[in-house]
């Protein structure tokens, strides 16, 4: 029996030697390619396209945009200049699986313009709207000719579809009793739904509703999740598996820890719902999850567990605050895979007279740096105590801790989690950083970028295979130094590829003509794993 037990164990160690050695061996650049920047504005947005290519996304000058598709080799295929409004900005932009979107207004204004690029052989349409005066816009989706925007008016939040063949534009009703947040807006490309998440509070308790809307904006089905007594919903994000079956996952925290200015996290919740009755909802405290403090070092941990165990003795539970951003649940074989990353927001104090002259969207305005991007929905949600910017406090950006990764089975009960730290990220943008691919031989691969390197963990449930490994994202020029990468992000893109993008300025004393020197760049690196 020992010997069986020891070979047991040996043939474990040399399958997770074999995957770790496997690992190291494929994760590489592929390729890169760079585009110059010529001054600070010459900024670029990529976007994705699974095995269709990447989309790069610009605007060179006042009254223009340029759209660039690349194949999965990086080779240029085609490249679109187009007039834009001059006093019009980039905003947003969006892919619904068949086409992207481009965004362009102006601080406040009710005039959007509105390029859908055809993806294939590369052309655009570009439609001009007329939405609603003051309106704030937090979220944009598209869904074949439908447009989709949530934002505030005068602090209430409004949902508008628009019909970009007939340009009519209407509200969609909310007509929920209390006072709510739209949490999320995401675009079901395999259903062709758009799920949005209402978060509706009453006192220190708040419920989700959770919607989905055809493209002719009629709604599709809904359904409202309350919490128990002691517990308030803080968020959530439908997601529709088939015709009966429907997923809420988002985080609660206990009631008497809620107040108007932060939302306090307990831990994650997941409801079942099948033929619009819901099936269970179960909770799970972050204090039951193994791996959730892992970030802490050794001291701390050992202190928190004391403490959890102290109070679980006592039949209770101890109270967390923390925030976290939920993606998509991952269903696998008949499990379903969860992921969350927790951040906190930080701010800055200015001087009066230097708070000014702030652009659309602007920090000052709780939204993207630079003048561009949709102002942040975290940060004009009402269920987290407002807007960011008051009593000369400045929003300085979000910096994220962990992410936790954890299996639930059909009944929703808790089989194993584990956790990846990140090295001190920091984001101007809540969205989501960890890219997440789980592989047919059971492992887990966890992925992001931070200064210019990608970091990676590979786990097969609770077990830790590989570790922090950083894969070089330099450049492939001999003789260049990365002096500076000011943005980087990286995303899954097709097959065993990922595909990393961001800003870097880069010396190089010992090139040819073309190389030698400095220069700054904005760079696509085909990444293999």
């Amino acid at each position: 029996m020992l010997k069986n037990h020891r070979f047991l164990y040996l043939a474990t160690q040399v399958v997770f030697c074999f995957l770790i050695i496997s690992y190291r061996a494929s994760a590489q650049v592929v390729k890169r390619i760079e585009l110059p920047l010529q001054n600070i504005n010459a900024a670029f947005q990529t976007m994705p396209l699974g095995d269709k290519g990447v989309l790069l996304i610009s605007k060179p000058d006042r009254g223009t945009y340029n759209v660039q598709k690349f194949d999965t080799n990086l080779d240029r295929v085609w490249s679109i200049d187009g007039p834009v409004e001059s006093n019009l900005d980039y905003v947003a932009s969006c892919y619904d699986g068949q086409s992207v979107f481009l965004l362009f207004s102006k601080y406040r204004s009710s005039l959007y313009q509105i390029v859908k690029v055809n993806i294939g052989p590369g052309f655009v349409e570009t439609f001009t709207i007329n939405t609603i005066d003051r309106f704030e816009i937090t979220d944009f989706k598209t869904l074949g000719y439908a447009v989709f925007m949530a934002g505030m008016v005068r602090n209430e939040p409004v949902l508008i579809h628009t019909n970009l063949t007939t340009s009519q534009t209407r509200v969609l009703p909310s007509a929920i009793k209390g006072s709510n947040a739209i949490q999320t807006v995401e675009v079901d490309t395999t259903h062709h739904l758009v799920n949005v998440c209402f978060a509706v509070k009453k006192g220190r308790q708040t419920k989700i509703v959770a919607r989905s809307y055809e493209e002719t904006g009629e709604l599709y089905v809904q359904a409202s999740i309350d919490p128990e007594d002691d517990f308030s919903l803080l968020s959530g994000r439908l997601q529709i598996l088939n015709d009966s079956v429907r997923m809420v996952i988002g985080t609660y925290g206990y009631r008497n820890m809620q107040s108007t200015s932060n939302a306090a996290s307990q831990g994650l919740y997941i409801t079942k719902i099948v033929n619009d009755e819901i099936v269970f909802t179960r909770y799970h405290s972050f204090t039951d999850f193994s791996n959730f403090f892992n970030y802490m070092n050794e001291r701390q941990q050992e202190k928190m567990e004391r403490k959890i165990r102290k109070k679980k003795e006592n039949g209770d539970d101890l109270k967390l605050n923390y925030r976290l951003l939920v993606h998509d649940i991952v269903p696998k074989n008949n499990q379903f895979l969860l992921v969350a990353e927790v951040f906190y927001p930080e701010y800055r104090y200015q001087n009066q007279n230097m708070m000014g002259g702030f652009g659309y969207g602007s920090m000052m305005m709780g939204g993207y740096p630079f003048g561009t991007g949709l102002y942040n929905p975290y940060l004009w949600n009402p269920m987290y105590g407002g807007r960011g910017g008051y009593n000369q406090q400045i929003f300085d950006g979000f910096t994220y801790t962990h992410a936790i990764v954890a299996d639930v089975d059909q009944n929703g009960k808790l089989l194993w989690d584990n956790s990846i730290s990140f090295d001190n990220v920091r984001s101007m943008e809540l969205r989501e950083k960890i890219k997440v691919q789980s592989e047919a031989n059971g492992t887990t691969q966890l992925v992001y970028s931070h200064n210019g390197g990608i970091r990676s963990k590979i786990i097969k449930g609770s077990k830790v295979l590989d570790n922090n490994r950083i894969v070089d994202n330099g450049t492939t020029v001999e003789g260049d130094k990365v002096r500076k990468t000011s943005t980087d992000d990286i995303d899954y893109w097709f097959d065993n590829f990922y595909i990393a993008w961001g800003e870097q300025r880069i010396s190089n004393a010992q090139g040819d003509a073309q190389t030698r020197g400095r220069r700054n760049v904005y760079y696509l690196n085909k990444i293999s794993f």
